[in-house]
């Protein structure tokens, strides 16, 4: 079965630069603030959301709690090399940390391009994948 959305916990200070940098990385893709039913939940994405940032006064970026962000892989679908190379290119413009560069990642498996930036404000692996057609490589 398919995911419909994910959170990502955060502390109340925290949330706004996230967001900021989520939507300047991801914009080459049309990923945008759809609703914020109250004023610390965002729900992001393109068409629906599917990311919601939630920031709670209870969560303290305590040096524990930053070892266990950073931790985290939230990985994105795009449809081409290029949108891998694009992606790349936006989130560390924004101020994201290079965690692996745009390429071929066979030993994941064949046809496999992605790349991987943690984000300036937590430290979350953030990844944008794309992948060839199975019948290509099989």
């Amino acid at each position: 079965m398919p995911l419909d959305h994910f959170s990502i916990i955060v502390p109340l200070d925290s949330l706004e630069p996230l967001v900021s940098w989520l939507l300047a990385a991801n914009s080459p893709f049309g990923f945008r603030e759809l609703t914020r039913p109250v004023a610390h939940a965002v729900g992001l994405g393109e068409s629906r959301p599917y990311l919601w940032v939630v920031g709670d006064s209870s969560t303290e970026a305590t040096e524990a709690q930053v070892r266990e962000w950073r931790k985290m892989h939230v990985a994105f679908t795009v449809e081409s090399v290029e949108q891998v190379r694009a992606w790349h290119e936006a989130a560390v413009g924004a101020g994201g940390e290079d965690n692996g560069k745009p390429g071929p990642r066979e030993e994941y498996h064949v046809g496999y391009h992605g790349a991987f930036v943690r984000d300036p404000v937590l430290g979350v692996n953030f990844e944008v994948v794309y992948r060839e057609p199975w019948g290509v490589h099989r």
